[in-house]
């Protein structure tokens, strides 16, 4: 079946920065670096007698050309600092992104995994107050005791809009800092470990928004810096009446030039929210700057836009899928 077109926009229901426009050049035949000037523009065999063969240079591929990027999302975050060293590694896991199910097998996810060895560094991603530093034995701070095991939480010292914001560090092997200690950008809160409900060692990230509770957290990938050179693309998938879709996948292939393959899901339904002003349902970072194609396959169809990538910000797209 002919794939069917989707219906996509590509600025967020809340703001409306112009849409980016696809600038296509030919570039020009490359200019010979050689000091000489004295070659035949034709070719000739060694069989006396034969014609000569004229030679045609193949013009390069066209180049894509971005346009000026739109003004910054309504809602944009992007200042906290990775909670790990940026030797850690200090990428996401993209086999478990937020409000991920890992197709079904687990629940949803309400942070995102930092895959780093037993005793790495765990920072303060900004200043802010120890609210939370032990375990979880007899206080749930997640679904359940002994979710989390070992952990801290800071409310920071900057807030969402004016409500409380927090951050979650689970899974650690040991915490150093203690409930009321006042904490800069960067200070160590203790050392990632397996504890808790783990499947090895990380660290889990949370970010809370208006209250310490599980049910109050946002996607971290709309809050954490990006990497050196790198953007997030955030969005929304949804059906002809607006609904979000869940778990829909979502395939970002870039036009322009090779770069690493990228996919997610959008959020689960349940324990994920969107951000309040975006109103998104799925992100992912660490996606390098180019001319992208955000592709949704549903069923035997598929839905696809495009859209630029800049660095340093989050970059937005809207597919609707028809019926």
């Amino acid at each position: 079946m002919t794939p069917a077109p989707a219906t996509a926009t590509t600025t967020p229901q809340v703001a409306s920065p112009p849409q980016p426009i696809i600038v296509v050049t030919a570039a020009e035949p490359a200019t010979p670096t050689s000091i000489a000037t004295s070659a035949p523009d034709t070719l000739s065999t060694s069989t006396p007698g034969e014609d000569t063969v004229p030679v045609t240079e193949t013009p390069p591929p066209p180049t894509f050309t971005p346009p000026p990027p739109p003004p910054a999302l309504t809602g944009e975050h992007l200042w906290l600092q990775r909670p790990v060293p940026t030797s850690g590694p200090a990428w996401t896991d993209k086999s478990y992104p937020y409000g991920s199910t890992r197709g079904g097998t687990l629940r949803p996810h309400t942070g995102v995994e930092f895959v780093v060895p037993t005793g790495t560094p765990v920072l303060a991603t900004a200043a802010g107050t120890v609210v939370a530093a032990g375990d979880d034995a007899t206080t749930a701070y997640g679904p359940q005791t002994n979710f989390y095991g070992n952990l801290v939480v800071l409310e920071l010292d900057n807030n969402s809009g004016g409500s409380p914001l927090f951050v979650l560090y689970g899974h650690l092997s040991e915490v150093q800092v203690a409930v009321g200690q006042t904490v800069a950008a960067g200070d160590v809160l203790g050392l990632s470990g397996a504890s808790g409900v783990a499947d090895g060692p990380h660290l889990h990230f949370e970010v809370r928004v208006g209250e310490n509770s599980y049910y109050t957290t946002r996607n971290p990938l709309l809050w954490l810096v990006p990497l050196p050179g790198t953007g997030v693309v955030a969005g929304r998938v949804t059906g002809p009446n607006g609904e979000p879709l869940y778990e829909a996948p979502v395939t970002l292939v870039r036009i322009d030039a090779p770069a690493p393959y990228t996919a997610t899901t959008t959020y689960a339904n349940g324990e994920p929210n969107s951000d309040g002003v975006m109103n998104e349902n799925f992100a992912v970072d660490d996606v390098v700057p180019g001319f992208y194609e955000a592709i949704v396959d549903a069923g035997d169809r598929r839905f696809t836009t495009e859209l630029w990538v800049y660095p340093g910000r989050t970059n937005w797209v809207e597919i609707v899928v028809a019926p």
